[in-house]
């Protein structure tokens, strides 16, 4: 597939500087992140609800310079810095189009409201324009220095091709399917079974509701409805029998570690979806928890996780909950009829509350009208020990990164030392393990629901959700506390296997040790490499300052891994980036051979497509996962086997010493850990 990337003239050139930087706009708020290339010639237009937005624009070229302090005003041209990021705040106050438009002659952005709704439904960014090795047909002679000794054999996985190793040189082709990549390993390799290591985990993210629906029994539980219309934020019906029918799918990708979206029970009903409510939005992504000591029972049993443990183990793969302690769920309808909080005007909806709709002239808002949010009743609630949250009688919420609301959801009182008793109406909750204990704070709860799950199932580590938003004590208490409740697990089914391990999401982190790994965390999730990933998949000598970066930061700190990743629930789809099956591909080569731990989310195998969204983007990146593949996902799927596969029998690939291979015509590098070498060569497009 042809593309605009710039290529040489002259033969395979080594082409390690790129073209100028193209300057990118990123658009965050405290839990999501897009970001859009500023070409200069026409203006990003994006829609925008209201709220606070944090902007960061890089790599913008020239000599200039922001003020320090400079407030955003809509139609005045900002002044950009052009040696490092330029970080401003954006108060949306009215939702609607917002262009932002780059003036490269002066190295300013201008933003401003457009009149008009933009026509333009499909963002189809340019593949970036960079300086790239180019392919020619026939073997090619790459200098593999004194990795390997003469007389090597050495095995290529895309094409099976066997060669030998002469004056620390091998002359080999790469397969038409590979994008010109070639991976080689000592054939004697491939009957050496490599230690697992953490550093080079391949991560795969399943969000359990879109991935696989194993029992239609349970897709509407609680009294959850259809919307009839494009299901937009409804349940689709995942669960975890369907994950256990795809185990053996998800281990041909070199897949080690299974992440699971959250499963504990979630809120039963409702609330309005997007700004202008137009979809009915339930917790199907399991984030809004209801009860954290009990699995939500559209995701399945108690029995069917410990079946999926049990064969995922069996196949080497280990389990990962997503551990939440930050915030529960919303109040809905549901919940609060089901357990009898006195708030509501029953006389204006109908007899089963969940089953409310909007009728003409409503919205899935609409719902609010028969809410009484001054209600003293609200104490019995979650109750004002427990969360901050706009009620009555309850704690308002702040403004800082611990006391603030993310998205107005309840926020746990972890920082808080006073001895609470769980609310009556979860003690009360059919199936709980919720029990009242002397002398237990907030925190003490939480962190003993959490490591419960690991001390009944053996459960490998978490994912931490929204780090930064909880004390770096409760983190180390929740680290200790499951590490511990491991062990004794493993003692009780006579188990042995790695320490518990725990990676965090810290909003916008990088591929950097900071102080986080001190409250706990073996890896954090690298919000970087989905931009880098753009020119890495134009051309993958691009990444060479990034893999040599990765790989010396974690020899000078073994204590951390970074997490990288190519899409992800809360950002975007790299496929919808680009819309190319080649970019896609190129893409995957750019993360699986990266330095550190790599996480895949669901679909990135198969260029799994957004799904529709209503006025909220975000929920059109938690599509269905594609099961029928046309032969272009099917193609791409097999090159991701074979470097998942390829990554996985070698951990020198995540957790070894890169270094760059001179004298090649290509992009030639190595990775070493102990004995385990393995040499890539990328021959050019």
């Amino acid at each position: 597939m042809k593309h605009s990337t710039l290529l040489t003239a002259l033969g395979l050139i080594a082409a390690s500087s790129s073209a100028l930087a193209q300057p990118t706009l990123s658009v965050s708020t405290t839990t999501t992140s897009r970001d859009f290339p500023l070409d200069g010639s026409s203006p990003v237009i994006l829609p925008l609800t209201k709220q606070t937005y944090q902007l960061k624009i890089s790599d913008v070229a020239g000599d200039c310079s922001a003020p320090e302090t400079q407030k955003v005003k809509f139609r005045k041209p900002l002044q950009l810095n052009c040696d490092s990021d330029t970080l401003l705040d954006l108060k949306v106050r009215f939702a609607g189009d917002y262009s932002f438009t780059f003036d490269p002659n002066n190295q300013t952005l201008s933003i401003a409201r457009e009149a008009k709704k933009s026509t333009k439904t499909e963002f189809k960014r340019p593949i970036p324009k960079v300086q790239c090795e180019v392919h020619s047909a026939g073997p090619k002679t790459l200098n593999l220095a004194s990795t390997y000794p003469d007389g090597t054999q050495l095995h290529e996985a895309f094409s099976d091709q066997i060669v030998t190793v002469k004056e620390g040189k091998v002359t080999i082709e790469s397969s038409e399917k590979s994008g010109g990549l070639v991976l080689l390993a000592p054939v004697e390799s491939k009957a050496t079974q490599q230690a697992f290591n953490y550093h080079n985990a391949n991560i795969y993210f399943v969000m359990v509701d879109r991935f696989k629906n194993g029992d239609s029994t349970n897709d509407q539980s609680y009294g959850r409805q259809k919307d009839g219309k494009q299901e937009v934020g409804t349940f689709h019906g995942g669960d975890l029998k369907g994950v256990i029918a795809k185990l053996d799918y998800i281990k041909s990708l070199g897949t080690d570690v299974i992440w699971l979206s959250p499963i504990v029970e979630q809120v039963h009903g409702f609330v309005g979806g997007g700004e202008k409510g137009s979809f009915p939005f339930y917790a199907y992504h399991g984030y809004w928890t209801r009860d954290f000591t009990k699995i939500d029972q559209n995701f399945g049993s108690d029995e069917d996780l410990k079946r999926l443990i049990e064969e995922a183990h069996k196949r080497g793969i280990k389990i990962f909950l997503d551990a939440v302690i930050n915030h529960s769920g919303y109040s809905t309808l549901a919940d609060l009829q089901f357990d009898n909080i006195d708030v509501v005007d029953a006389n204006k909806l109908p007899a089963k509350w969940a089953t409310w709709a909007p009728k003409q002239g409503e919205t899935w808002h609409s719902y609010h009208q028969a809410i009484d949010y001054q209600s003293e009743e609200w104490v019995n609630w979650w109750g004002p020990d427990w969360v901050r949250t706009g009620l009555p009688g309850y704690l308002q919420p702040g403004s800082s990164d611990i006391t603030m609301a993310l998205a107005g959801l309840p926020d746990f009182l972890t920082e808080s030392d006073k001895h609470v008793r769980p609310p009556q109406w979860l003690l009360d909750n059919p199936g709980t393990r919720v029990v009242a204990k002397d002398s237990y704070t907030v925190s003490d709860y939480l962190i003993e629901w959490q490591s419960d799950w690991v001390k009944r199932f053996g459960i490998d580590g978490f994912r931490v959700d929204t780090v930064k938003h909880v004390e770096g004590n409760v983190w180390k208490r929740l680290k200790e506390s499951a590490s511990d409740s491991l062990e004794q697990w493993r003692a009780a089914n006579n188990k042995q296997g790695q320490p518990f391990w725990m990676m965090g999401e810290v909003w916008g982190h990088s591929a950097y040790r900071s102080p986080y790994v001190d409250d706990g965390f073996d890896a954090l999730i690298n919000f970087d490499m989905q931009k880098k990933l753009d020119k890495g998949a134009a051309c993958l000598s691009e990444m060479q300052d990034t893999y040599q970066n990765y790989s010396s930061a974690m020899l000078e700190t073994p204590d951390f891994t970074p997490v990288s990743y190519m899409s992800s629930h809360d950002t975007e789809l790299f496929f919808d980036r680009f819309k190319s099956f080649e970019m896609q591909r190129d893409a995957a080569s750019a993360l699986l051979l990266s330095p550190g731990a790599i996480q895949v989310y669901y679909g990135d195998e198969v260029a799994r497509e957004l799904g529709p969204y209503a006025d909220d983007f975000h929920q059109g990146t938690r599509s269905d996962m594609i099961w029928k593949l046309d032969k272009q996902r099917q193609a791409l799927l097999q090159h991701w086997q074979t470097l998942g596969q390829f990554r996985q029998q070698h951990p020198a690939i995540g957790a070894g010493v890169h270094q760059q291979l001179s004298d090649n015509s290509g992009y030639v590098f190595s990775r070493t850990l102990g004995n385990d070498k393995v040499v890539v060569g990328f021959l050019g497009k």
